[in-house]
């Protein structure tokens, strides 16, 4: 019998290992790098720079600046070449508490219901001026607007209070608290979606 339990151990302790997870608190570093996918950012397994096959040194200040001016960029997976388009990436993370939602949205607020600000796009014609080490890239102007990111699913719209309220709605006891509570919907919704979040708080892995 005692021959079977350490190959049991082994197993368990992998698959804890291979779920382990920490709960997001502000703060919270995410790994640095290109998240292709909503799952990949979830499971903070970035594709990172130095994997990426670019002309930029990969700790350059301005790496991803240069790299989302490409029309594509590639870099291995599973013994192949894969082929990203900047407009097809979930998002990136410089290796701090900042991430980013695409090209143009940075996130404001992490949580069940993210709550993200645009705040312009990388302009793709300087790479031709000014390639390579010495690229400045610019960033064209955006508009401020907020939009809405279901972390559960990846639903993305703008923030108007007739779609956040359908995700408030997922806890009766606090959507009714938010019915009752005084005050115009769009001004009552930052306190609620930051209590919807303190309720039901999300995980990344570790």
């Amino acid at each position: 019998m005692r021959r079977y339990c350490l190959p049991i151990l082994l197993l368990l302790l992998a698959a804890a290992t291979a779920t382990a997870q920490e709960a997001y608190q502000p703060g919270f570093q995410f790994e640095r790098g290109v998240y292709p996918t909503l799952a990949s950012w979830k499971a903070q397994a970035p594709v990172k720079p130095k994997d990426i096959i670019v002309d930029i040194d990969p700790e350059h200040q301005r790496f991803f600046q240069y790299l989302f001016a490409q029309g594509t960029f590639r870099y291995p997976e599973n013994n192949a070449i894969v082929y990203l388009s900047p407009d097809d990436v979930f998002g990136y993370s410089p290796g701090d508490s900042t991430m980013f939602y695409g090209q143009s949205y940075q996130f404001e607020t992490i949580g069940a219901i993210c709550v993200l600000r645009e705040v312009g796009q990388v302009d793709t014609y300087s790479s031709f001026i000014n390639p390579g080490e010495q690229y400045q890239a610019e960033r064209k102007a955006g508009d401020g607007q907020l939009y809405i990111l279901d972390f559960e699913t990846g639903g993305f719209f703008k923030c108007k209070p007739r779609k956040v309220e359908k995700l408030l709605q997922k806890d009766a006891v606090l959507f009714e608290k938010y019915k009752t509570a005084p005050g115009k919907r769009a001004e009552k919704l930052p306190a609620f979606i930051q209590a919807f979040n303190s309720r039901h708080p999300i995980h990344f892995g570790i």
